[in-house]
């Protein structure tokens, strides 16, 4: 089908307050809106500068239910976006990289959307819904500009959707940005739970410790930091209360490069893996498939993120560059 974008223009309206963190009576220009004519207009309101969306949710069955984004925040912060649909359908999650971001939809459609796919600028989701629908559809935003949120209309089902954008953050335009290089993994493990991150993680602050409770899942993980001036600091504890408690502690000059494991619906098993060795295995024996998760070369963990709720449903790391005096570490040997 023809592909027209339908500029807005900037549009006063009163901001929705999920937690806080979006943008006061201003909207970003959107895409066409694709679908059926029915349900209530929506519109997401514009989130702050430098937010960035970091997973889509969507429930679906013969149809889609409900759509929904997830952000972060440059402190840190995660902050669910509108729910737009009904109660029904099965939960999916499309988790995004550290250096994802969405660029367009497709799917298809009749009286609702029947099936939709995100695109982003690495990759396409899979896809969400039915088999259905007369008509194909696709919207993207412009070149240079990435999806701030969504826009359509909804009721029982999703009945339309569009793409409010803005142009990319410069973080995505690395031949500009001399900033170090900070970011979050990809996720190991299943779509359940609350989405987590560490933030507001004090500057010089280095990872002592890791504290799991696990049994035949991991139920929960920590982050236990040194401060600068010798203080140890713990980090929210992300999932639920049962399991044994296990713990590593890192050696002096010794950080963390990524995570190893087994997952299904929950995170079964990891390991923890440092520039210099391997940690015990945390959890139990189950999973129905393997997961290993490394922080780009030349950068260390500075914390967790993921999902959780009840146990770990979801686990991946946030890092950033590391320091120079740690780089003789690097492989597992001092440099000599």
């Amino acid at each position: 089908m023809k592909k027209r974008l339908l500029i807005t223009g900037l549009i006063s309206i009163v901001a929705v307050l999920c937690g806080g963190g979006w943008a006061v009576a201003q909207q970003a220009p959107a895409t066409e809106i694709v679908g059926g004519s029915g349900g209530a207009a929506f519109s997401d309101p514009e989130p702050e500068r430098g937010a960035r969306v970091i997973e889509v949710q969507v429930h679906s069955g013969e149809y889609v239910d409900s759509v929904q984004l997830v952000y972060m925040f440059r402190d840190g912060r995660t902050v669910l976006g509108p729910q737009h649909g009904g109660a029904g359908g099965k939960l999916s999650v499309f988790h995004l990289d550290a250096d994802e971001y969405l660029i367009g939809v497709s799917g298809r459609s009749g009286s609702y959307i029947d099936s939709l796919q995100f695109l982003t600028n690495r990759r396409t989701s899979p896809r969400f819904g039915g088999s259905g629908g007369n008509h194909e559809f696709r919207a993207d935003v412009p070149a240079n500009a990435e999806v701030a949120g969504l826009t359509g209309r909804s009721g029982e089902y999703l009945d339309a959707i569009g793409l409010t954008f803005n142009p990319i953050r410069r973080g995505f335009l690395s031949a500009h940005d001399n900033s170090p290089e900070s970011g979050q993994t990809s996720l190991g493990g299943g779509s359940g739970g609350s989405v987590f991150v560490d933030g507001d993680i004090p500057e010089g602050a280095e990872i002592l410790e890791v504290r799991v409770h696990a049994g035949d899942f991991v139920d929960s993980v920590q982050m236990i930091y040194t401060l600068r001036d010798g203080r140890t600091q713990e980090a929210a504890r992300h999932g639920g209360n049962g399991g044994r408690t296990a713990s590593f502690r890192l050696e002096q000059g010794e950080y963390i490069v990524g995570l190893s494991g087994r997952c299904g619906t929950y995170v079964d098993s990891f390991q923890i893996h440092t520039n210099r060795r391997t940690s015990q295995v945390f959890g139990g024996r189950g999973g129905e498939r393997d997961f290993r998760i490394d922080v780009p070369d030349g950068n260390r963990a500075t914390g967790f993120a993921g999902r959780s709720g009840e146990y770990l449903d979801a686990i991946g790391l946030t890092y950033a560059e590391t320091p120079e005096p740690h780089r003789e570490f690097r492989d597992g040997r001092r440099n000599r």
